[in-house]
């Protein structure tokens, strides 16, 4: 069996443990989690946690989770749980409901390999990586999905499209850039963890609007290193490289027109893990663009799943969770 394929079986359990349990989308009612499937989009669902509150008059704001490759929806959520456990209530699905979002994980493409799936971040010319995997070698049009994925949410449960934001990791993570560059029409913030703007070594950057952008990376990421290059973790596609993450926040920040130097504060140490968060804020955008880098941190979820051992991705930081990704969605629109 090849390494990468050992990856995802061990990341993923090859179970249901610890996974979120789902009604029927007809089914779908205030403070219920439900499974739904898109026309035109063949094993392609999607997973929606729905508030247990009255809709806002505007609609619903949603907070769409995208899965790292060779995951899967029901991953994408058990990622930001602490220990994994799907039923704390630190994790995004809880906290997000709570605080009124319908909070949707949908389901990348299938293919490569048995039981996981990627998106097509972009990449793949010269040296370049093409992130990730199948969904990436073969063009799937991830970003036509996720255009049919805001209006099937709307026809169901009534969103409010001013208030849509995404986030992911890794693979997800770098489908969250990509949708920055081509959906910014569509999208308020996004938040992505270990991944970075890897469509933009491939093609031009030219979002309609400032999306604002709250950057999360490890220092210490095996899987994505924060500056670039080849990946260390058993997974394919040897000699390709990943962008940096430094490269990619100098993208935005020109694009954004911003202005000076960032400035720079270290969010409170609450936890003895040999990590420690450092937050950068550049000044005089067009959107807000903040980084988050994690030192000491690994290709994980802030508080989340330790889903592999440390030494094939690093540490989980505990200074942070999804308080911090959701109070930054809180702020859109300004």
């Amino acid at each position: 069996m090849k390494s990468w394929l050992l990856l995802v079986v061990f990341a993923l359990g090859c179970s249901t443990r610890d996974t979120l349990q789902t009604r029927p989308c007809d089914e779908a009612a205030p403070g219920v989690a439900v499974t739904c499937e898109m026309d035109g989009w063949d094993n392609r669902a999607y997973d929606a946690v729905i508030p247990d509150r009255t809709p806002p008059a505007a609609g619903l704001p949603v907070v769409i989770a995208l899965h790292g490759g060779g995951g899967n929806r029901k991953a994408a959520l058990r990622t930001t749980c602490p220990r994994g456990d799907i039923d704390a209530p630190e994790c995004l699905h809880a906290m997000g409901t709570d605080a009124g979002y319908l909070v949707v994980s949908p389901d990348g493409t299938a293919g490569g390999f048995a039981i996981g799936r990627t998106w097509n971040a972009g990449g793949g010319t010269g040296s370049w990586r093409c992130t990730s995997g199948f969904a990436c070698e073969e063009n799937i049009d991830d970003v036509k999905y996720f255009d049919d994925l805001l209006e099937d949410l709307d026809a169901r449960f009534g969103i409010d499209r001013d208030r849509v934001f995404v986030t992911g990791l890794s693979n997800g993570a770098a489908m969250a850039h990509r949708l920055a560059c081509q959906r910014a029409d569509k999208i308020a913030a996004i938040a992505p963890i270990g991944g970075a703007l890897q469509y933009a070594t491939g093609a031009a950057c030219e979002p309609t609007r400032p999306v604002a952008i709250l950057d999360i990376h490890g220092s210490d990421d095996p899987c994505w290193k924060y500056a670039g290059g080849e990946s260390d973790c058993p997974v394919g596609q040897s000699g390709r490289n990943h962008v940096g993450v430094e490269s990619s926040m100098t993208r935005w920040a020109s694009i954004f027109g911003c202005v000076g130097e960032p400035q720079q504060d270290t969010l409170p140490n609450n936890a003895d893990d040999e990590t420690i968060a450092v937050r950068r804020t550049w000044q005089g955008c067009g959107a807000s663009l903040q980084l988050i880098r994690i030192d000491g941190g690994g290709h994980t979820w802030p508080s989340g799943e330790p889903y592999l051992g440390e030494s094939l991705i690093g540490r989980v930081s505990q200074d942070f969770g999804n308080e911090v990704i959701l109070g930054f969605f809180d702020r859109f629109p300004e």
